[in-house]
C-alpha cells in the first residue's frame, strides 16, 4: 500500500515485505480457496480424462555401417561426412522420423485409418473412417522423437488408449524410417547409376573422337612408323651433326685463308728467297730452288775464270733461266693450288650452312608438329582417364545397389506399457495447486492494488498527514446492524460501551496506552500555543471519529484536566447515547438561547469530564455552527474549561467540521484502515486547507495488529492479547 500511494506523489515504489505480508493474510482465504477450487477442478478432470499408454522403441545411427565390398568400394549413397554434417544430419534424420512420410507408412500399414477408435483415442468411438490425411497428422501429433545426449541413440516415443497399438505403433515408426532410408538410398543409387551411364556413353565417344583426331595427325605428318618422340631425336641429331661439320669446315676455311696468304707472301719473294716451310711442304719447288742455287753459284765462280761469252756461262745462263721459269712456273702452280683449296672450303662451308638452316627450320616446323601432337594425344590420355574413372564408378554403384544396408538400426524394440503416463494424478495435483497458487495470489495483489484505501502509518503520512497515534481493532462489524444498536438513547449494547469507553472500562489495555499517547502528543503538540480545543473528524463515515473523540474526552480528563466534550454532529448525535445521559437540551439550544451552560452541560461519573450533547436536532445546522452565538458560545466554554473536544460530522459529507475548524485550534482527523480511500483523505486536508483549518494530525484507526506491527515515536508498541479484551462493536451509525 505504502509503495503504491507513495509513487502518486512522484517517489520510487519500493519493495515492502511487509505489505506483502499484510495482503497474504489478509486475502488468505480468497488464495486458499481459488487453489482449493484448482485442484478439485484437476482431480476432477484427472479421473476423467482417458488414460494414455507410452511405448518406446530405440534406434542407434550408425555413421559407419558394415561394407562387404571393402573400404575401395565407395558408396555414392553415403550421407555421412565430418563431424558438423554428421550432427545436422542427425537432427535432420530425427525431424524425418516425425514426418508426415513416415506417419503415413505406419498408418497404411496397421490401418489405422480405418480403426475409428484411433482418431477419437476412446474404446467406443464410432463414426466415419478412412480419412488417411486426418490419421496421419493424428499419429504425427502423438510421436516424439527424444534423442539420448552425448549419444547416437534415439527414442521413439509413441502414445495412445491402447498399449498393445501404442507398441505397434512404436515399433512400425521405427521399421518405417528404417525402409525409409533404405528407399532412400536405393533411389539414389539408382539416380547415380542413370548418370554415370550418361557420362559413361558421352566420354566414349568423345574418348573416339579424340582418338581419331590423334591417327589422323600421325598420318598426314608420316609419323606412323616413327613415333614423334624418335623424329625428333633424329632431327636434333642431324642439327647437331651438320653444325659440328660446318664448324670443322669453317675452321678448314680459316686454315686455308692463312695459307694461301703465307705462300703469296713467301713466294713473291725473288726466287731463291723461299719460306724453307713452304719449301718443305713441296719437294719439287725444293728441288727447284735447290738446283737453281748451285746453278747460280756455279755460273758465280766460272764467271770470274770465263767471262760472260763464254759457252760454258751461256749454257749456265741458259740453264738458270730455265730453272727460274720452271720456279715461277711451279710457285704459281703452288698458289692456284692453295685458292683452289680454299674455294672449295667456301663452297662447302656454304653448302653446309645452308644445310644447317634447313635443319633449324625443320626442328622448329617438328616443335610445333610435336605441340599439336602432345595436345591431341593429351586429350586423348584425359579422355581415356575419365572414361576409366566413370566406369569403375559405374561398376561400383551396380554392386553397391545390390546392397540393402542402412545408417541406422533398431537397438530395442518397444515393450508393452503397463502404466499409463496420461492423466497423471500426482503431476496434475501438483500442477493444478501451483496454479490455483500462482492465480489466488494474483488475485489477491490485483485486488489489493484495486484497493485505494490506507492501511498504515506509512501511507497516512506519505499522504502528508502526520500521525499522532495507531488504535488497533477494537471490534467486529456484526453489531454495526444490530438493531439494538439504534434502538433509543438509553439502549446502548454492552460491546458499544465497552468499544467506545474503552480506556474507561479497560484502562491497562493496550488501545487505553494508545489514546493515552495520541493525548500526549496532542497536550505537547506546541508549548507557545498550547491547543485546548479541537474538532474531530474524518474524510468519510463509519471511521470511528465518535469512538476516538470519547476515549480521548476521558483520557484528557483523567490528565488531571477540566474537559468538555461537545456533541457538534447536529445530524446524527450519539454522545448521549455513550454516557447514558438525555438529549433534550444542548448545544443547539444554548446556541439559540432556550436554556443556561449550567442547565445543557452535564457532569460524567468520570471527574474532570463534562458531555454538552446536541439538543433537538436542526433545520440548518451549518449555519448554526457559523453563527455569532455560536463563537460566544466557544468563547464561554473555554472560560470555563481547560480542554473543549468536539464530535463533528465527516468532511466528505457534510459541511459542519469544515465551519468548525477555522473556530477552534485545529482539527484531529481520524483514519480507518482499510476502508478510508486515499483520494478521500487526500480531499479532506484539501478542504480543511481551503478553509485555513489548522490540521493537528490523524490518528489511524481500526488498525489489525495480527497481521502487521507497527512503531510510533521512540517506542514500539506490539499490540497483544496479554490483557485481552472481549471484541466489541460499533453501532451502524458509528460516525
Amino acid at each position: 500500500m505504502e509503495s503504491r500511494e507513495q509513487s502518486a506523489f512522484g517517489e520510487e515504489p519500493e519493495v515492502d515485505l511487509r505489505e506483502i505480508a499484510q495482503v497474504l493474510r489478509e486475502y488468505k482465504w480468497v488464495i486458499a480457496s481459488i487453489t482449493a477450487v484448482a485442484v478439485i477442478a484437476g482431480v476432477m478432470w484427472t479421473l476423467g480424462t482417458t488414460k494414455i499408454y507410452e511405448a518406446t522403441c530405440t534406434i542407434e545411427y550408425d555413421p559407419n555401417p558394415s561394407k562387404p565390398l571393402g573400404g575401395r568400394v565407395e558408396d555414392v549413397a553415403d550421407p555421412i561426412g565430418n563431424f558438423w554434417a554428421t550432427r545436422e544430419f542427425f537432427e535432420t534424420q530425427n525431424l524425418v522420423i516425425a514426418s508426415r512420410d513416415v506417419a503415413g507408412r505406419v498408418v497404411q500399414k496397421l490401418g489405422l485409418h480405418e480403426d475409428p477408435t484411433y482418431l477419437a483415442q476412446d474404446d467406443d468411438a464410432t463414426g466415419p473412417t478412412g480419412d488417411l490425411e486426418a490419421t496421419t497428422l493424428a499419429l504425427q501429433s502423438r510421436l516424439t522423437v527424444e534423442p539420448v545426449p552425448d549419444t547416437r541413440l534415439v527414442m521413439i516415443h509413441a502414445r495412445d488408449v491402447k498399449p498393445e497399438r501404442a507398441r505397434l505403433i512404436a515399433d512400425a515408426v521405427a521399421d518405417a524410417y528404417v525402409q525409409r532410408t533404405i528407399e532412400d538410398r536405393l533411389e539414389s543409387t539408382d539416380r547415380a547409376k542413370d548418370w554415370l551411364e550418361s557420362q559413361l556413353a558421352t566420354l566414349r565417344e568423345e574418348l573416339d573422337e579424340a582418338e581419331l583426331a590423334l591417327h589422323s595427325f600421325k598420318k598426314g605428318h608420316n609419323v606412323l612408323s616413327v613415333s614423334m618422340e624418335d623424329r625428333q631425336n633424329l632431327v636434333a641429331s642431324d642439327v647437331q651433326t651438320t653444325h659440328n661439320k660446318l664448324t670443322e669446315t669453317r675452321n678448314r676455311r680459316i686454315e686455308l685463308e692463312a695459307r694461301l696468304k703465307r705462300l703469296k707472301a713467301s713466294l713473291g719473294k725473288r726466287t731463291t728467297a723461299v719460306d724453307p716451310a713452304v719449301m718443305a711442304e713441296h719437294e719439287e719447288l725444293s728441288a727447284l730452288v735447290t738446283e737453281l742455287r748451285d746453278n747460280r753459284k756455279q755460273h758465280d765462280s766460272l764467271a770470274v775464270k770465263y767471262g760472260e761469252e763464254h759457252p760454258t756461262m751461256k749454257s749456265l745462263a741458259e740453264e738458270i733461266g730455265v730453272l727460274e721459269a720452271q720456279l715461277a712456273q711451279e710457285k704459281a702452280a703452288i698458289i692456284a693450288s692453295a685458292e683452289h683449296d680454299l674455294e672449295q672450303a667456301k663452297a662447302v662451308e656454304g653448302g653446309l650452312r645452308s644445310a644447317a638452316g634447313e635443319a633449324h627450320s625443320a626442328g622448329l616446323n617438328l616443335n610445333l608438329r610435336e605441340i599439336e601432337y602432345r595436345r591431341l594425344n593429351r586429350n586423348r590420355d584425359n579422355k581415356a582417364k575419365l572414361y576409366e574413372i566413370v566406369l569403375q564408378r559405374l561398376t561400383e554403384t551396380d554392386l553397391t545397389r545390390m546392397l540393402k544396408t542402412t545408417h541406422v538400426r533398431v537397438l530395442d524394440r518397444a515393450l508393452l506399457p503397463v502404466n499409463p503416463v496420461s492423466p497423471n494424478l500426482v503431476k496434475n495435483i501438483g500442477a493444478s495447486s501451483l496454479a490455483g497458487l500462482l492465480l489466488g495470489l494474483a488475485a489477491a495483489f490485483f485486488t489489493s492494488r484495486l484497493d485505494r484505501t490506507v492501511r498504515s502509518v506509512e501511507s497516512v503520512e506519505g499522504l502528508g498527514v502526520p500521525v499522532l497515534g495507531v488504535i488497533p481493532h477494537l471490534g467486529g462489524t456484526e453489531a454495526r446492524t444490530k438493531p439494538e444498536a439504534r434502538a433509543g438513547p438509553k439502549q446502548v449494547s454492552p460491546a458499544r460501551v465497552l468499544e467506545e469507553l474503552i480506556v474507561l472500562e479497560q484502562p491497562m489495555s493496550p488501545a487505553a496506552e494508545t489514546f493515552r499517547m495520541v493525548r500526549t502528543n496532542l497536550a505537547f503538540m506546541s508549548q507557545e500555543d498550547p491547543i485546548r480545543s479541537f474538532v474531530v473528524t474524518s474524510a468519510l463515515p463509519l471511521e470511528g471519529k465518535t469512538t476516538v473523540v470519547s476515549n480521548l474526552a476521558i483520557t484528557l480528563a483523567q490528565f488531571g484536566r477540566s474537559v468538555l466534550l461537545v456533541d457538534s454532529d447536529l445530524r446524527r448525535p450519539r454522545i448521549h447515547r455513550i454516557f447514558e445521559i438525555g438529549n433534550e437540551v444542548g448545544l443547539t439550544s444554548l446556541v439559540e438561547g432556550h436554556t443556561t451552560l449550567n442547565q445543557a452541560i452535564h457532569q460524567t461519573k468520570i471527574d474532570g469530564l463534562s458531555v454538552l450533547t446536541a439538543g433537538p436536532i436542526p433545520p440548518n445546522p451549518s449555519e448554526l455552527l457559523h453563527s455569532a452565538a455560536f463563537e460566544r458560545l466557544r468563547e464561554d466554554l473555554l472560560n470555563h474549561f481547560d480542554w473543549v473536544l468536539f464530535d463533528s460530522p465527516p468532511l466528505g459529507a457534510v459541511t459542519d467540521a469544515a465551519i468548525l475548524a477555522p473556530q477552534l485550534d485545529g482539527v484531529l482527523l481520524v483514519v480507518r484502515a482499510g476502508q478510508t480511500t486515499v483520494h478521500s483523505l487526500l480531499g479532506a486536508r484539501k478542504q480543511l486547507n481551503s478553509v485555513s483549518g489548522r490540521l493537528l494530525g490523524a490518528v489511524l484507526n481500526d488498525i489489525d495488529v495480527r497481521i502487521k506491527g507497527y512503531r510510533y515515536g521512540a517506542g514500539a508498541y506490539g499490540y497483544r492479547s496479554a490483557h485481552g479484551y472481549a471484541p466489541v462493536t460499533e453501532g451502524a451509525d458509528a460516525a
